[in-house]
């Protein structure tokens, strides 16, 4: 934190310094301090898509799911092949119980990577909460496949299994 304090110090117009102190704020639990250098970071550069998204991820930690998506969406904007936008955007959708929303984001999050098993878990929750258990259980399989220790998958398809009635 120091070298980005110091780095801030020397050049305060540096938006990347402000970024990567508010990724670490993030990363210690102290969203309210991320946001603000998230948005520091967007007044020096208002096309850093990287920090509209991280902002977005902080609002989601402190249940302002709203304004995460108007973040995600910025983030997508100038980005649209950025799948980590759209990946988090997805998360907000669900939390908001709007699954149906999450998937088709969770969908383009797979398409621009289709090797994260996060997107594939995330969608299959998503397929289970609306009650499609056979495709929650085939993204539990390719969560599975990308990432045999995923234990979180293995949880949830045995819970779609269940579901369809296969013990």
């Amino acid at each position: 934190m120091e070298d980005y304090d110091k780095a801030i110090e020397l050049d305060p117009n540096d938006a990347a310094a402000y970024y990567n102190r508010g990724i670490s704020y993030s990363a210690l639990g102290q969203d309210h301090r991320a946001i603000e250098d998230y948005d520091k970071a967007i007044e020096l550069d208002p096309n850093y898509a990287a920090a509209h998204n991280n902002r977005g991820i902080s609002y989601r930690h402190l249940g302002q799911d709203q304004r995460s998506i108007d973040d995600y969406d910025k983030a997508i904007e100038l980005d649209p092949n950025d799948a980590a936008a759209y990946y988090n955007r997805g998360n907000s959708y669900r939390d908001l119980g709007q699954d149906q929303r999450a998937i088709e984001d969770y969908d383009k999050a797979i398409e621009l990577d289709p090797n994260d098993p996060a997107a594939y878990h995330n969608r299959g929750n998503s397929y289970s909460d609306l009650g499609q258990y056979q495709r929650a259980l085939e993204d539990h399989d390719k969560t599975v496949e990308l990432d045999p220790n995923y234990a979180a998958a293995y949880h949830i398809r045995g819970d779609s299994y269940s579901n369809l009635g296969q013990y």
